[in-house]
């Protein structure tokens, strides 16, 4: 019985090819702004349509606290005494 031919093993050749169109598909900071512009509208919305201010308007607070009475003795303050002549009359 004749055996059949084995086909010849060749190592095994792998090469990394990178190819680069220019374009870089960066769009994160396109994301960013997005998402920073719906922030400051929604906040704006909110501070401008006075639903900031409306849980103040519903409550009846009434404090009244009595401050201490603090008295502070009198403090007089003199400036050293000008000499006649500069220090360093060069």
């Amino acid at each position: 019985m004749d055996e059949p031919e084995r086909p010849v093993e060749r190592p095994v050749e792998r090469e990394t090819t990178i190819i680069q169109t220019g374009e870089r598909g960066g769009g994160g900071g396109v994301v960013a702004a997005i998402v920073a512009l719906f922030v400051l509208g929604a906040l704006a919305f909110f501070f401008f349509g006075g639903y900031f201010e409306k849980a103040a308007d519903e409550m009846d607070v009434n404090v009244n606290v009595a401050a201490p009475n603090v008295e502070l003795p009198d403090i007089n303050i003199e400036p050293p005494s000008q000499p006649s002549q500069p220090a360093n009359s060069n």
